[in-house]
């Protein structure tokens, strides 16, 4: 009777028990499903602490696709500039001219053998030129001393071994360059020539067409003459001469003559080449002519030379020379 008591009054305990623990588990899980989504609501404004902002993440790229393109409008293409038209390069210039008629020097060879007479009346003509004296002839200083007289330039009429030699026509004359002279010879023949003309002031060539061309030999030549400090002009004999460019390359003032009056001594032969020469005078400023003393030639420029005054300044060899 007693246990049967027993075991009722301890029944109604156990369904209290389990009522309250059932409302407990209830509470329980109420309050952790509300602490949950507290987390995921966000705290309260005085517990909020200021977050830093995190860039959004860059969209990922597959391999295979392709990039869309941002949505920027594309820069224009840069215009090009404009491309200028080609300038065409100017003329050379011609190399200037001096103020003034065109200039015309004449230089007239083989003076020292011709007579006193012929001289004096080649010299009496009344304009500047140069005469190119022989050494070693029977009038070479008294030709010299005319020339002077009269206010011509002198110059040594150096004689050089021609092409041909010692064939007829083709004896330059006593104490010549020859080719076969060893370089001591060669200046010492120069050095002579040089002392037996006095009043020279320049020097050319008589003949030498085989000596000319030859480099060693004109630079022989060239530096004695420009040890006295005289002129040169390049008689050019020879058409492959290399004197005139020697005589540049050592600094020697220099000039090369552009016409022969009298190759053949005809009167209408040497005014063609006078015409020729004043032609030339005329195109290039200036001019070099050479001729001889032959009467005829005296003749011809007793003539020619006061025609020309007005259309050409007559000028000394020197003056050409640079």
């Amino acid at each position: 009777m007693a246990g049967r008591q027993a075991r009722r009054s301890s029944t109604p305990r156990l369904a209290v028990w389990a009522i309250l623990m059932f409302l407990f588990g209830l509470g329980l899980g109420v309050f952790l499903t509300s602490q949950s989504c507290g987390r995921h609501r966000g705290r309260l404004p005085v517990e909020e602490e200021p977050a830093t902002p995190r860039p959004a993440p860059a969209p990922r790229r597959d391999r295979g696709a392709r990039q869309a393109p941002p949505d920027v409008p594309p820069a224009p293409a840069p215009i090009p500039a404009p491309v200028p038209a080609p300038v065409p390069a100017p003329a050379p210039a011609k190399p200037p001219q001096p103020a003034g008629p065109p200039r015309f020097a004449l230089v007239i060879d083989d003076l020292g053998y011709a007579p006193p007479d012929l001289v004096a009346r080649l010299c009496a003509l009344a304009v500047p030129f140069d005469v190119a004296v022989l050494p070693f002839q029977e009038f070479t200083r008294q030709s010299a001393e005319i020339a002077h007289g009269r206010g011509k330039e002198v110059m040594l009429h150096l004689p050089m071994e021609p092409l041909g030699y010692p064939g007829p026509g083709k004896n330059p004359g006593p104490g010549a360059v020859l080719y076969d002279l060893s370089e001591a010879q060669v200046r010492d023949r120069v050095r002579k020539a040089l002392a037996d003309i006095p009043f020279r002031k320049g020097v050319n060539n008589h003949m030498g067409s085989r000596i000319t061309p030859d480099q060693a030999r004109m630079t022989w030549v060239l530096e004695e003459i420009k040890a006295r400090g005289c002129f040169f002009v390049d008689s050019r004999t020879e058409k492959d001469s290399v004197a005139f460019d020697v005589a540049r390359d050592l600094a020697i003032p220099t000039v090369q003559r552009k016409v022969f009056l009298d190759d053949d001594k005809a009167a209408a032969e040497i005014d063609k080449q006078w015409d020729r020469a004043l032609a030339l005078a005329r195109s290039d400023g200036q001019v070099l002519a050479i001729g001889h003393i032959y009467p005829e030639t005296v003749e011809r420029l007793e003539r020619l030379v006061p025609a020309a005054k007005g259309k050409v300044a007559f000028v000394l060899a020197s003056t050409l020379a640079n």
